[in-house]
């Protein structure tokens, strides 16, 4: 599901960037260590600006990307031609991720998975791709925050079937996945560290 006009100006900005740099992937750290040397997919990349923040905090190796919007992808690209990196990058569905079993040693996702319709069939995707002993890092939204009276007129978030944070951690569960550290603000927000048992 693409953004809306106001999720796409909050996505763009530096707010975004800031809360990003400084709160989100910090906590997902903490929780979840380094990532040195990985080979690393984030769903949803958005503009990319996490990509940075892969390289910079989480020590990776490289890093694959899509997004749904072939617009962020092209920023994606430009923004990495920018730093003489070559990532692998598409336009593509979490549910749908083209590229065979086992490839990357981890799974980012910065806010993504509650777009999707079908999220449990993305839990599955992401399961799929990765290594055995790899780590799933997951910041979301919660289901509070999405079937807000306001907030869901403004975003444009599927309202039914939503998760909170049992829900999440039951069917990363179902998928094969073990909860490695798990927290939440405020019965809106999420972030976990999972393995691939």
């Amino acid at each position: 599901m693409q953004l809306n006009f106001l999720e796409r100006l909050f996505i763009l900005s530096p707010l975004r960037r800031f809360l990003q740099d400084h709160f989100e992937t910090r906590r997902l750290f903490e929780m979840g260590g380094s990532a040195k040397g990985a080979r690393v997919l984030e769903v949803g990349c958005g503009p990319g600006f996490a990509i940075d923040l892969l390289y910079n905090q989480f020590n990776v190796s490289s890093v694959d990307a899509f997004d749904v919007d072939p617009k962020m992808v092209s920023r994606v690209q430009q923004r990495q031609n920018e730093k003489n990196r070559k990532p692998l990058l598409w336009v593509g569905n979490v549910r749908h991720i083209p590229v065979i079993n086992y490839r990357y040693d981890a799974v980012f996702n910065f806010g993504a998975i509650h777009h999707v319709v079908d999220w449990r069939a993305a839990l599955g995707e992401i399961h799929r791709v990765m290594k055995p002993g790899g780590q799933f890092y997951c910041e979301e939204i919660l289901s509070r925050y999405i079937t807000h009276p306001l907030i869901g007129r403004l975003m444009d978030h599927p309202q039914k079937d939503r998760f909170d944070e049992p829900q999440f951690i039951d069917a990363l569960q179902n998928t094969g996945f073990r909860i490695e550290s798990s927290r939440q603000l405020a019965d809106l927000y999420l972030w976990v560290v999972a393995t691939k048992a």
